[in-house]
């Protein structure tokens, strides 16, 4: 059975889907939700970052918020 994980693109401005195991291929701003499927993931990032699309459209504590969990996931800010 695949797993998949849903999340948020503050960069694409769009949700990505990851197969669970394979490396993720966005290396953009992106927040990963623990949802199973499409429409609960959109509700999450929903409750935690309201209609923002994209990273500038988030208030300045959402966008370190964002940043910090992204930098977090792969290790420090993108080269």
């Amino acid at each position: 059975m695949t797993i998949t994980r849903y999340a948020w693109c503050f960069h694409h401005g769009v949700i990505h889907t990851f197969r669970e195991g394979d490396t993720p291929w966005c290396t953009a701003t992106w927040i990963a939700f623990t949802a199973t499927t499409r429409t609960d993931a959109l509700a999450a990032k929903h409750a935690a970052y309201g209609d923002a699309r994209f990273l500038d459209e988030l208030p300045v504590e959402k966008q370190v918020e964002v940043i910090e969990i992204s930098d977090a996931r792969t290790g420090g800010p993108p080269r």
